[in-house]
């Protein structure tokens, strides 16, 4: 009686793939089978069962897949929903790329009649290739280079696959745009170069069959050439100008030539150069670096010469016009030659031979004067040892004395050395250092320099510029600092 009331009237297959396409497809991402079965409200199905059968050869030969499943009161009067593990269903004979399932479903209830409904209409077709790309060409509107773009322009994706595809999602620049036309095998964007920022267009194609595989993950033209948008316009520099002539590179009479040198920051194109509104013509190019000339002729004006340029990158941004250097160089044209003249006066003049005797006077003469210079140096020399001893001399009493010490102590050979011992708290045994030279001279520097708390720099200065340092040190600022033994 409760079975003559189950009516299983439909079978609802779920599984992982989009359900907007009427046909169902068993794809390479579904993990589960999920069957619905309708059951009518009757208590007596309460604790029975129910068994999904599918048919995978196109016939009437149903096989069981996956467990029964138990029927709970809150299933009655609803549809059970029964999920089937992926590898049950896989695992069936007649599972192939291809084949097509047919679902029924038999149900006990719990005193143990059943009863096998009729077949759903619901068909699940086996589909688990993924899509492969056949060809990404991306060109641009630009009407100069077809692998740039410049405000304005549009980039176009044309993607071509070996099996019919849902609309692919293009990701550009970190933007998605689902936007793509066409149909089955052949899709295509066009994307607005206004809406990416100067540099290489960085983008993903991620694209699904109808039975939801996904393909690979497209992230490059077939051709492996990218896109870059260029929205900045180019711009000149080193631009000088200077000619031919041998007397003066900012003259030219005729005859001469003229020269335009500059750098550019970036491929160009359409290089329009005139010089004294002529053109100009180009004598060579090194990568950014161009040389014009024109060579000037009776049909050019006199005067400063006007230059102007004209260009514009690859993409097609036109620069701003050039016209005038960026050093402020120019030249002039000058046709015109100097006024006629006639010499007025014509003369000679005449010496007289040496003897022999105003040579040798003329040697001696040389030679005093060489022996005048050089006794000139001597002095000189002899004056900056004596300026530096003195000035050590006196600086070294001001020092005894910020130490604690007579003045005079300083000026005793030998009992000074004696004196310094106690300054710098050094042994008195350090005498015997303190005589050798230079070694002495450059420890007594380091130690007198640290005893009035100065760095190293000021401690070489002692050594190298004592003329110079010494005296800082006697009358500048410094305190006297009694070293650690």
């Amino acid at each position: 009686m409760a079975l003559r009331i189950f009516v299983p009237i439909l079978i609802i297959i779920n599984f992982l793939v989009s359900q907007e396409y009427s046909e169902r497809y068993w794809n390479s991402l579904a993990t589960h089978l999920t069957v619905g079965v309708p059951l009518a409200e009757d208590e007596s199905l309460i604790g029975g069962r129910i068994q999904v059968k599918v048919n995978l050869a196109d016939n009437n030969s149903y096989v069981d897949v996956g467990q029964k499943f138990k029927i709970d009161k809150g299933d009655i009067g609803d549809i059970k929903e029964i999920s089937i593990p992926s590898d049950a269903f896989e695992s069936l004979a007649g599972f192939k790329e291809g084949a097509k399932a047919k679902f029924i479903a038999q149900v006990w209830d719990r005193a143990g009649n059943n009863i096998i409904g009729t077949v759903s209409d619901s068909v699940l077709t086996i589909d688990q290739i993924m899509p492969q790309l056949i060809s990404l060409e991306i060109t641009t509107t630009n009407e100069y280079e077809k692998t740039m773009a410049m405000p304005g322009d549009s980039i176009v994706f044309q993607l071509n696959t070996n099996e019919s595809i849902k609309s692919p999602i293009f990701n550009i620049n970190d933007e998605s745009y689902d936007g793509a036309v066409g149909v089955d095998r052949s899709w295509m964007l066009t994307y607005p170069a206004d809406d990416a920022d100067d540099g290489l267009i960085n983008f993903e194609i991620i694209f699904y069959d109808l039975a939801g595989n996904p393909g690979e993950k497209i992230v490059k033209a077939s051709n492996g050439i990218p896109i870059i948008k260029d929205g900045t316009a180019p711009e000149l520099s080193e631009i000088s100008l200077f000619t031919s002539n041998s007397f003066d590179s900012s003259m030219a009479i005729k005859g001469d030539s003229a020269f335009l040198t500059f750098r550019s920051s970036e491929l160009i194109r359409d290089v329009k150069v005139s010089l004294n509104s002529s053109d100009a013509n180009l004598l060579n190019k090194d990568s950014l670096f161009f040389k014009y000339y024109h060579v000037f002729a009776e049909s050019d004006s006199e005067g400063v010469i006007s230059i102007m340029i004209d260009y514009k990158d690859n993409a097609g941004n036109l620069g701003e016009s050039i016209d005038e250097t960026t050093d402020d160089t120019e030249v002039i044209y000058d046709m015109t030659p100097p006024a006629d003249f006639k010499v007025e006066m014509v003369g000679s003049l005449q010496g007289e031979f040496l003897k022999e005797s105003d040579i040798s006077d003329n040697e001696s003469s040389n030679a005093k004067k060489n022996k005048q210079e050089l006794d000139l140096i001597s002095i000189i020399i002899i004056s900056l040892f004596g300026l530096t001893i003195l000035a050590v001399w006196l600086s070294w009493f001001i020092i005894f004395g910020k130490a604690g010490q007579a003045g005079w102590k300083a000026l005793v050979p030998f009992f000074n050395l004696f004196i310094f011992t106690k300054i710098v708290n050094k042994p008195i045994w350090w005498l015997v250092i303190y005589l050798i030279y230079p070694i002495g001279y450059i420890l007594r520097s380091l130690q007198i320099g640290k005893s009035f708390g100065k760095n190293l720099i000021f401690c070489l200065g002692l050594i190298f510029l004592p003329i110079v340092f010494f005296p800082l040190l006697a009358f500048g600022n410094s305190q006297y600092i009694k070293p650690k033994n």
